[in-house]
């Protein structure tokens, strides 16, 4: 079992954590924050904006820092 993909639901998606690249906080030039996603498999980068998603922000941002940080 220890073999099968890891995911993390972030809004509707589901994104292998082993496919993560990087992630974080980060705000455009409207100063809108939003949550990116970066993965190795892809070139487009995943953008959740704080006013488009029914989640927050900084509760996502430290349920991938349990699963990605080293302590």
């Amino acid at each position: 079992m220890n073999d099968l993909p890891r995911f993390i639901k972030i809004g509707e998606e589901r994104i292998n954590v082993e496919d993560i690249a990087s992630y974080g906080i980060a705000f455009d030039e409207d100063e809108d924050r939003y949550l990116y996603v970066s993965t190795k498999s892809s070139e487009d980068m995943f953008q959740y904006y704080e006013d488009d998603v029914e989640f927050d922000l900084d509760e996502k941002i430290s349920e991938m820092d349990a699963l990605f940080l080293i302590r």
